[in-house]
């Protein structure tokens, strides 16, 4: 088994200042990034991996996912436990078991946690890196969705355009409502009106989150009340 908790697919389809943890410095690095074909095209990449993972981390762990790890890791502590992924693990290629253990056995996590474990159990390790890769890949996708949708989008040719668009299109109704609040404007912003039906569709979907359907709503409304003015 490997030691690596990351598909080895995901981590090649992302340059290392993209893996960061640290949200302020990803930020950044992606902020920055012109907009140019060979740049568009990692992007585009990126974004492929970093949603397929987002889909199947959504079949296995649900809508409001906890990865099997106790409440107690998301309360009052989660803040100083974040600080100390960071430290340890501040970017994807580091999430491996040995780092994770290492982070359970001599940050305290035990005592953190009020568990009653020595050495930190395999199911442990194993959740908490599921957890912090979801947690960086997440944060990534926001960011590239949003360098994509503005930064990129006027200098998107129309095969790349129709490219993120299907991508998109695709992935959204899989998704977690907290991540389609996310994509769908950026299918807006990509697609314009022509994509009124897409989110007629989505809207009047009874299997989709309450919280989808009211975003896809009101990016048709946003589109009638376009057309009604022009």
């Amino acid at each position: 088994m490997s030691d690596s908790l990351v598909a080895p697919e995901l981590l090649a389809s992302l340059p290392p200042s993209w893996q960061l943890a640290d949200s302020g410095r990803r930020h950044m690095a992606i902020k920055e990034l012109p907009p140019g074909p060979e740049e568009r095209a990692v992007a585009l990449s990126a974004l492929e991996a970093c949603l397929a993972f987002q889909l199947d981390s959504a079949s296995r762990y649900g809508e409001d996912p906890t990865w099997g790890l106790p409440e107690t890791f998301f309360d009052d502590d989660w803040f100083l436990l974040q600080v100390t992924l960071k430290r340890r693990l501040p970017t994807l290629a580091d999430v491996t078991r040995t780092n994770v253990r290492v982070w359970a056995e001599e940050d305290g996590v035990a005592e953190i946690l009020d568990a009653t474990w020595t050495d930190p159990p395999d199911e442990f390790v194993e959740s908490v890196g599921e957890m912090w890769v979801s947690f960086i890949v997440n944060g990534l996708v926001v960011e590239l969705l949003r360098w994509l949708g503005w930064v990129a989008r006027d200098h998107l040719d129309a095969e790349e355009r129709a490219r993120a668009l299907a991508l998109l299109k695709t992935v959204t109704p899989r998704l977690p409502w907290r991540q389609t609040i996310e994509t769908l404007p950026v299918i807006l912003n990509l697609g314009g009106s022509g994509e009124r039906d897409y989110f007629d569709q989505l809207a009047n979907d009874p299997s989709l989150h309450e919280k989808t359907r009211a975003e896809a709503a009101s990016k048709r409304w946003a589109i009638d009340s376009e057309n009604a003015t022009a």
